[in-house]
C-alpha cells in the first residue's frame, strides 16, 4: 500500500467512526490558530520528495511532507528560487505546512503571496478519493480555483498531498542596506523605491532602523545602494524575521500581527516591527486585545500567546456573511467535520 492509499484508508476510517483527525506536517505551526487536544494525528511528514522538476519550464511538483529547506536547496542548485520565500520555522517545516497556513516571507509585497505561485494541488478528500486541482501552468480556467482555496485553509478542507509551484530565477546579486531614520522617513523611502523601477525585494523598520533588501542585476543593485547612502547589512536578517527567530519574537509572550494597507496610520500602537513596506505590523505583549477600539482597516491575528494572559480569538472575527461562506465551504469539502476541527475558529467541545 502506497502513502496515498494509506492516507485514504485512514481518512475513510475516521469518517466512518466519526473520529476527527489532526492533519500535521512537521508540526512547526502548532502555535498558529487552535489545535484541538487528543485528536488522532495523520502526518504527511513521511510523504516527502520531488515528484517533478523542470527548471527550463520554471515548475516544480513536490510531495507535501517535503522539508522547505530541501526544496529551497534543490532550487538554489539550479539558480532558482520560490519567489514568495516560504518561512521555515525549523528544519522540519514542510512545503505543505507553509501552503496550508498561507505563509509568505519578506518578499510578499514585491513578488506576490504563496497562493500566487501555487499552480495546482493533489488532495485526499473526505471520502478517501485522491483528486487533482489546478494544473502545471499559471492560466488554468477549468473548474473552481480549489488550489488557491486550500492555501491558508489550515488543512480544514482535506489532506494536501502534493503541490505544483512556479519557480523563478534567483537574482544575480542581493544586498541589505540599513540606515537610522524616523518612521516617516522610512515610509517615504520605501514608497519612493516601490513607486519606481527598483530592485527592492524586502523592507523592515524597527527601533529607529530601516532595512531594505535589494535584489537584481549587479548594476541596478549597486546604483540603488549608493543612492540610499546607508550601511551594509546582513542578508540573513530576513530569514530570521520570516521564521520569527529574532530576539524581539523570542522574548515576547504575546505576539500579534496586523495585516493592513501600507499607508494606514499607526493609531498610536507601539508596533515593534513594521515590514512588508509598513503593511505587516508586529505588536508584542499588549495588555489587552488590540482589536478593541481599533479604527483602521486590515485584520489582526494573535500569532502566539501565553495561557495565563487575557482571552482573545486567534483570528479576526468574521462577519456574518463571511462566516456563512466559511461554513458552506467546510460542509461541502468536509461534511463529516473530520479535518482539523476548530483549527481556525473554536467549536463547541474543542
Amino acid at each position: 500500500m502506497d502513502e496515498i492509499e494509506a492516507f485514504a484508508e485512514s481518512i475513510k476510517k475516521a469518517g466512518s467512526d466519526g473520529s476527527p483527525i489532526q492533519i500535521k506536517g512537521g508540526g512547526t505551526k502548532g502555535f498558529l490558530g487552535y489545535v484541538a487536544a487528543e485528536l488522532q494525528v495523520l502526518t504527511t511528514q513521511c510523504y516527502s520528495g520531488v515528484i517533478e522538476y523542470h527548471p527550463a519550464e520554471l515548475i516544480v511538483r513536490v510531495k507535501a511532507g517535503t522539508p522547505v529547506d530541501t526544496l529551497v536547496n534543490l532550487l538554489r542548485s539550479e539558480g532558482q528560487m520560490l519567489a514568495f520565500e516560504p518561512p521555515a520555522h525549523d528544519a522540519t517545516s514542510t512545503v505543505g505546512g507553509v501552503v496550508s497556513a498561507g505563509l509568505s516571507g519578506s518578499a510578499r509585497p514585491y513578488r506576490g503571496a504563496a497562493r500566487d505561485h501555487l499552480l495546482g494541488v493533489g488532495m485526499v478528500l473526505h471520502d478517501g478519493a485522491y483528486c487533482e486541482f489546478g494544473g502545471q501552468v499559471m492560466k488554468n480556467v477549468a473548474g473552481y480555483d480549489v488550489s488557491r482555496l486550500v492555501c491558508g485553509a489550515y488543512g480544514t478542507l482535506g489532506l494536501l498531498a502534493d503541490l505544483s509551484l512556479k519557480v523563478v530565477p534567483a537574482p544575480e546579486l542581493e544586498k541589505t542596506v540599513i540606515r537610522e531614520c524616523s518612521s516617516d522617513v522610512a515610509r517615504e523611502t520605501i514608497k519612493l523605491l516601490s513607486n519606481t523601477v527598483s530592485p527592492l525585494s524586502a523592507s523592515c523598520y524597527s527601533e529607529g532602523t530601516l532595512r531594505v533588501r535589494l535584489s537584481g542585476n549587479e548594476q541596478t543593485v549597486m546604483a540603488t545602494e549608493k543612492m540610499l547612502e546607508g550601511d551594509r547589512g546582513d542578508n540573513g536578517f530576513w530569514h530570521q524575521l520570516d521564521s520569527q527567530a529574532l530576539p524581539a519574537f523570542q522574548n515576547a509572550a504575546d505576539v500579534w500581527r496586523l495585516s493592513t494597507d501600507a499607508d494606514e496610520p499607526l493609531f498610536g500602537y507601539d508596533f515593534a516591527i513594521l515590514d512588508w513596506g509598513f503593511a505587516q505590523r508586529w505588536l508584542f505583549d499588549p495588555k489587552s486585545d488590540p482589536r478593541d477600539g481599533y479604527e483602521g482597516s486590515g485584520h489582526w491575528t494573535r500569532v502566539r500567546h501565553a495561557k495565563d494572559r487575557f482571552e482573545a480569538g486567534a483570528f479576526q472575527p468574521l462577519s456574518a456573511l463571511e462566516l456563512a461562506l466559511h461554513r458552506r465551504l467546510k460542509s461541502t469539502f468536509d461534511p463529516g467535520g473530520i479535518f482539523n476541527p476548530g483549527r481556525m475558529y473554536r467549536e463547541v467541545g474543542l
